[in-house]
C-alpha cells in the first residue's frame, strides 16, 4: 500500500480492541523482536497534561544533546504528529514502511492503537535514539503502552475522566493510572489530591519503586511578561530560581516542573550507568533552561493566528485551569467563544465552570466529526441554561468559524477562543488551512 492506503487502512481500524490488556499486542511485539525493548524508555501516564509534560521532556533532553523518540496521541491534524523523532513527524515513506513490519506479523488483528504503538517501536528500533518518550492512550495498567521497561515512569494530575473505562473515582482512576509502576524503576508524579497521591505512592513502595512528587508548593510565578512566564522551582532536590516558559497558559509552570525533575533523575541514572558525573557533559542547568525556554506543543492555548486560539482542555479539570489562565493572562481582549464536546465528556460541569469563571461576547456552538459527537441543541440549551446568554448552533465547524470570525471583526479588541476537545482543535486547525490555502490559490 502506499501512504494514503495506510493511513486509510489505519483509520479503519476500530479505536480500542474487543479484548482489552496487553497479551495481543506482546505477542505481535515478540514476533517483531521486542523492538520497544531496544531504547532507554520513559512512560508517561496522567489525565491532563501527558502530552506537555512529554514534549517539555523531550525538548530539555533534545537541548541537553540527546535524539528523542517521542509518541503520543491524538494527532490533531496529521496521524504522523503520533510518531516524533527530535521533534520532527514520522516521514510518509517511512510512516509506509513501519505500518508493512508490523502488518507482516498479525496474526489477531490489533487494535488501532496497538498498531501505532508498534509502528513507533519498529521505527525507533531504526532511528536508535538515545531516550523514548511513551504517552500512555488512556489509563495505565491496561493501556497498551504498558508492555515497556522503562527508565522512569510519570503520573501527571490525576483528575476524572474516561470514567467508563477506568472507574467513577478518584481513587479507581489514580489505581489504574499508577498500574504503569514497575519494580525499583523511579516515579515522579505531580501531587494533587490526598488519595491520589495516597494510591501512587503506596503502589510505588510495594514495587520498591523511589518516588519524587512534585507540587504546587514547590514552585512561585515571579513575573509574567507579554513573551514568557518567569518561575522558580524549589524543593529539597531541586533549586531552580527564574526559569522561563513561553506565555501561553499558566498550567504549563506544573507540567514543565515534571519534566524539570524527570530529566534531573535521568541525568543521576545516567551518572549510576555510565559513572560519576557522566551527566555533567550535558551542562544540566543549561539545558533545563533553553529546553524550557522552546517549549511548545499544539492544542494547548495555541495561537494559530492572530487572536484566534484553541486548547484541548475536554474535562472539568482541565477546563478550570483553563479559566484560571484566561483570567490572568488573557484579560485584555474581549471573549469570543467557540464549543464543542463529546458525548461521554462531563460537558455540563465544563460548560457550568466556562460561564461561571469567564464572561463571552459570543457564544458559539458546534459539532465535531466524530462517531461520540455531543448533539449540537443540547450543548446550546445548557449553556442556555447558565447564562440566558443568545447562543448560535452550528452543526457544520466551518460554518461556526466563519461566524466567529465575522463577530471578531465586528466586536473591537475581541479574540476567538475554541475549546472542549482536541477534535474540536483539529478541526479549526484544518478549516484555517483551508482558508489559507483558498487566500493561496486566489493571489495567484
Amino acid at each position: 500500500m502506499n501512504y494514503s492506503e495506510t493511513v486509510e487502512y489505519i483509520l479503519s481500524i476500530p479505536l480500542f480492541a474487543q479484548k482489552i490488556g496487553t497479551e495481543n499486542l506482546a505477542s505481535l511485539l515478540e514476533r517483531l523482536g521486542n523492538p520497544q525493548d531496544k531504547s532507554k524508555v520513559i512512560h508517561i501516564a496522567g489525565t491532563n497534561g501527558k502530552g506537555s509534560t512529554a514534549k517539555a521532556l523531550a525538548t530539555i533532553l533534545m537541548h541537553a544533546g540527546f535524539h528523542v523518540g517521542l509518541f503520543t496521541s491524538p494527532h490533531l491534524v496529521s496521524i504522523n504528529e503520533r510518531i516524533r523523532y527530535d521533534d520532527e513527524m514520522i516521514s510518509d515513506e517511512d510512516f509506509t514502511w513501519a505500518f508493512e513490519q508490523v502488518r507482516k506479523k498479525f496474526i489477531v488483528h490489533p487494535s488501532f492503537f496497538e498498531v501505532m504503538f508498534a509502528m513507533a517501536a519498529v521505527y525507533y528500533e531504526k532511528k536508535q535514539p538515545d531516550y523514548v518518550i511513551y504517552e500512555t492512550g488512556m489509563g495505565g495498567r491496561l493501556d497498551a503502552t504498558n508492555v515497556v521497561r522503562p527508565e522512569l515512569c510519570i503520573i501527571t494530575s490525576v483528575g476524572l475522566d474516561h470514567m467508563e473505562y477506568l472507574g467513577d473515582t478518584i481513587a479507581k482512576i489514580a489505581g489504574e493510572k499508577a498500574g504503569i509502576i514497575k519494580p525499583s524503576v523511579p516515579v515522579v508524579y505531580f501531587k494533587r489530591d490526598a488519595v491520589s497521591s495516597g494510591i501512587i505512592e503506596t503502589h510505588a513502595k510495594e514495587l520498591d519503586s523511589a518516588v519524587t512528587a512534585v507540587e504546587k508548593s514547590n514552585y512561585i510565578i515571579n513575573e509574567i511578561d507579554d513573551k514568557t512566564i518567569d518561575f522558580s522551582f524549589h524543593n529539597r532536590y531541586y533549586n531552580y530560581d527564574h526559569l522561563r516558559i513561553p506565555k501561553t497558559s499558566l498550567y504549563q509552570v506544573e507540567n514543565t516542573c515534571l519534566a524539570v525533575v524527570s530529566f534531573d533523575i535521568l541525568m543521576q541514572i545516567r551518572d549510576i550507568e555510565y559513572g560519576k558525573n557522566a551527566g555533567a557533559d550535558v551542562r544540566i542547568e543549561q539545558a533545563v533552561r533553553s529546553g524550557l525556554l522552546d517549549f511548545s506543543w499544539e492544542g494547548r492555548m495555541e495561537e494559530i493566528a492572530p487572536d484566534l486560539f484553541v486548547d484541548g482542555a475536554h474535562n472539568p479539570e482541565a477546563v478550570e485551569c483553563y479559566c484560571r489562565t484566561l483570567r490572568t493572562l488573557y484579560t485584555k481582549k474581549k471573549k469570543i467563544l467557540v464549543f464543542a464536546a463529546v458525548k461521554d465528556k462531563d460537558y455540563d460541569t465544563m460548560i457550568r465552570d466556562l460561564t461561571e469563571a469567564l464572561s463571552f461576547e459570543k457564544i458559539i456552538v458546534t459539532s465535531v466529526d466524530n462517531k461520540r459527537k455531543a448533539p449540537v441543541s443540547l450543548i446550546a440549551d445548557r449553556f442556555r441554561n447558565y447564562t440566558g446568554h443568545t447562543v448560535e448552533a452550528y452543526e457544520d465547524i466551518a460554518e461556526a468559524m466563519d461566524a466567529a470570525i465575522r463577530y471578531k471583526e465586528q466586536i473591537t479588541d475581541s479574540a476567538v477562543y475554541c475549546v472542549g476537545s482536541l477534535y474540536l482543535v483539529g478541526e479549526v486547525k484544518r478549516w484555517l488551512q483551508k482558508i489559507k490555502e483558498k487566500s493561496a490559490n486566489m493571489e495567484e
